[in-house]
């Protein structure tokens, strides 16, 4: 796929390069009342270590209505996904798709992974309301329908990606959670599996879901006649091995936890599933590429559209999503359409805000979901991502993406309130010590884009950048005044 961009800059972009990359066409008028709102905000007494960058604009026209270190690169948390989003729907379009295939070669069956992020989701399906059969198990019907009665190997080509599965910059001690699985060219169900305990007289039964060999479980669980049931689990030295700790008095779970080598999690649910349909499998399950002039009899395909992906990196902030957006640009930058990485998907989407004239020193991108703390954005360069996507077709499409303010996604119980419910569409981003969120607000005196970034700050830290959103709304409400932004010389 071409990569190349060709684009004509539009007047708010335009508007918004003039006043924040310091070129003298714009002078600051006096504060206006929003302003001096957003700063009581961001300087009770509480926030006084905080870092914030923070900028506001009008959708329309660019001009810049509260601005705060808007050029100081911080951590992003979650909003990092902005970017990675934004890039893969101008890259890739609106409909692309990624697909696995299934086929044969001899006797052998051929799974060659698009690294699609949501095979095997069913959130997904049911939101889309996909009544077709689960994975396996059309796999299996379609090999029945073909009389196959025996396999040789399983061959899984995963080459899409590279080989490294964890990126180096995410934190070790965290890498059995569900917000930090692998990345492979084959995922399955989030590459993730479910724990949970039963307390049977006082002997803890540990259940998995979906039950396979591939992962071994070791029961430390204790029985407990009082108080909360609470489950960990923590990897060993051994692959696939996990100790579940804890303590249980009636039930506990379930919870969510990383496999390791997400295509081997796959192909051992395969298997399984083709010996229980009467399928014999007498080979192995192997990991390779697939020769181009290779014999291969295509069997199934399975598309997940690149909307239901954007949807879930953006409105659910799944980190899976994310990254194999991220990698799957690195792919197609590639003159095979292979072996994308996490350093080629940062060429590409460094290139792509430069070209929307951000400069090196506003960003530095390490991973696509924002789980690395090495990552760095400006809101800036946030605003300028969203300020030139809103001047565009596929606006409306990227901001159905984001969550709604108390309706939905990971703003659901934020801006509940009447006044506010429905206007808020954003991303948002959460470490330790850092709160992030980026969007738009839909007001009564017009569309405002927003980006506000905190490091070195806690949860009172979130409600002041939610109190300054909403304080958006209330001035778009009021009128504002598109004379007192910035009067040109």
């Amino acid at each position: 796929m071409n990569m190349k961009i060709i684009r004509t800059a539009s007047y708010p972009v335009m508007a918004l390069a003039l006043f924040l990359g310091g070129m003298p066409c714009f002078q600051a008028a006096a504060p206006n009342d929003l302003s001096k709102r957003i700063d009581e905000i961001l300087n009770r007494p509480g926030l006084k270590k905080v870092h914030f960058s923070a900028c506001v604009v009008r959708r329309d026209s660019g001009e810049v209505v509260y601005e705060r270190n808007s050029r100081l690169a911080l951590i992003p948390a979650s909003n990092m996904k902005i970017v990675t989003t934004a890039g893969a729907l101008e890259m890739m379009g609106p409909d692309f798709a990624f697909i696995t295939r299934v086929g044969l070669s001899g006797e052998s069956l051929v799974v060659i992974g698009g690294g699609d992020p949501l095979l095997g989701d069913k959130e997904t399906d049911a939101r889309n309301g996909h009544r077709r059969p689960p994975v396996f198990e059309d796999i299996i019907g379609r090999l029945k329908e073909s009389g196959v009665v025996s396999l040789s190997d399983i061959i899984l080509d995963v080459s899409v990606f590279d080989e490294q599965r964890v990126h180096p910059g995410w934190p070790a001690n965290q890498l059995n959670q569900k917000y930090a699985c692998e990345v492979s060219g084959l995922n399955y169900r989030g590459n993730c599996a479910d724990v949970a305990g039963l307390n049977q007289g006082g002997r803890i039964v540990i259940s998995l879901e979906p039950p396979t060999d591939y992962v071994n479980l070791i029961n430390a669980v204790r029985p407990r006649s009082y108080g909360r049931s609470r489950i960990s689990l923590d990897r060993t030295e051994v692959p696939g091995e996990l100790i579940v700790s804890g303590t249980c008095r009636d039930r506990a779970g379930p919870y969510s936890f990383a496999v390791e080598n997400p295509a081997l999690f796959f192909s051992h649910l395969l298997r399984d599933g083709l010996v229980k349909a009467g399928i014999r499998v007498t080979g192995q399950i192997l990991e390779r590429p697939m020769p181009d002039d290779a014999d291969y009899r295509p069997l199934a395909e399975y598309r997940t559209l690149l909307g239901d992906c954007l949807t879930m990196a953006n409105k659910e902030s799944l980190g899976l999503a994310a990254e194999a957006l991220f990698k799957r640009l690195g792919a197609q930058a590639n003159p095979d359409g292979k072996g994308g990485s996490w350093e080629s998907g940062r060429r590409v989407l460094s290139d792509y805000l430069r070209e929307l004239g951000v400069d090196d020193g506003d960003f530095y991108l390490s991973d696509g979901s924002g789980l690395s703390r090495d990552n760095r954005l400006s809101a800036w360069a946030l605003i300028r991502v969203l300020l030139h996507l809103a001047g565009r077709p596929d606006w409306d499409f990227f901001e159905s993406t984001l969550a709604v303010g108390g309706m939905d996604g990971t703003i659901e119980k934020h801006f509940w309130e009447k006044t506010y419910r429905g206007r808020v569409r954003a991303k948002s981003g959460y470490l330790k010590a850092v709160r992030a969120l980026s969007g738009v607000v839909h007001t009564d005196g017009g569309d405002y884009i927003f980006s506000f970034l905190a490091n070195r700050g806690g949860n009172g830290t979130r409600l002041a950048i939610d109190a300054a959103v909403k304080a958006i709304v209330d001035w778009g409400a009021a009128g504002g005044d598109p004379g007192n932004y910035f009067v040109m010389k």
